[in-house]
C-alpha cells in the first residue's frame, strides 16, 4: 500500500476525487461549517435530507449521496459520530476506521474528508485529525498491506486558519508510517501556493 495524505485549505466540493466525507455529530446543523457549503452546491438537497430527519448522525450511521456532478467527486458519504456530549479522541479514531472500511467496501481509494470543529476545543483540532487520519489508515492497511500498487490518496479539507498548525501531526504521521516503505505527505495551501513535505520512505527491511 503506497499511503498519499495531503491537507488542504479547499473546501470539500472543490476536490476531484473519488468520494468525499464527512464526520458529523448527530443531528447536525445545515448552517454550519462544511455541510452549509456543501449544501449550496447542491442547491439545497442536503437541507431536506436532514429536515426529514432521514439521517440524524448516530454514532456509526453511515448516509451515501449521489452527487449528481453538482461538486467535483462522484459520491458525498456523511458519517456520524453521535452526540457531541459523548465525544472523545478515541471515539473520533474508532469511528474514522469504520468509515474507512466503508469507503473500502464502495471501492473509494481516493477521498476528501472534513473533520468537525469543535467549539472550545479548537486547540485539539490537530489532535483530532491525527487520530481521523490514523482511523483510516489502519482501516485500508489492514485489508491492502501486501498489496504494493494499492494507492491510497486521502485529502484533508481544513480551514485555513489550522493549516500553519501541521507540523507536529506531520512527524506523528511520518513516524506511524515509518514501517510503509514508500508514502507521501503533502500540505497544500492555495492562498500561499506552497506544497510541501512530499516525503519518500525507505523500508529498513
Amino acid at each position: 500500500m503506497r499511503p498519499d495524505i495531503r491537507f488542504s485549505d479547499r473546501p470539500l466540493e472543490d476536490i476531484w476525487c473519488q468520494a468525499v466525507s464527512v464526520l458529523v455529530f448527530q443531528r447536525p446543523s445545515i448552517n454550519m461549517g462544511a455541510l452549509s457549503s456543501l449544501n449550496r452546491k447542491m442547491i439545497g438537497g442536503l437541507s431536506k435530507l436532514l429536515e426529514d430527519e432521514r439521517w440524524t448522525g448516530d454514532r456509526g450511521e453511515n448516509l451515501l449521496v449521489a452527487t449528481e456532478n453538482m461538486i467535483k467527486a462522484d459520491k458525498l458519504l456523511f458519517h456520524g459520530l453521535g452526540p457531541q456530549s459523548e465525544f472523545s479522541t478515541s471515539v473520533l479514531k474508532e469511528e474514522a476506521g469504520k468509515l474507512g472500511n466503508t469507503l473500502d467496501k464502495l471501492g473509494v481509494h481516493e477521498f476528501g474528508i472534513h473533520v468537525p470543529v469543535i467549539e472550545g476545543l479548537e486547540a485539539e483540532y490537530t489532535s483530532h485529525i491525527e487520530a481521523s487520519a490514523k482511523g483510516l489508515l489502519r482501516a485500508y492497511y489492514r485489508n491492502h498491506k501486501d498489496e504494493q500498487d494499492f494507492d491510497l490518496k486521502i485529502v484533508f479539507s481544513m480551514e485555513v486558519r489550522f493549516m500553519d498548525m501541521l507540523d507536529y501531526i506531520i512527524k506523528r504521521l511520518k513516524k506511524y508510517l515509518k514501517t510503509i516503505p514508500d508514502f507521501s505527505i503533502i500540505i497544500d495551501n492555495k492562498n500561499r501556493s506552497r506544497m510541501q513535505e512530499t516525503e519518500k520512505m525507505e523500508s529498513s527491511g
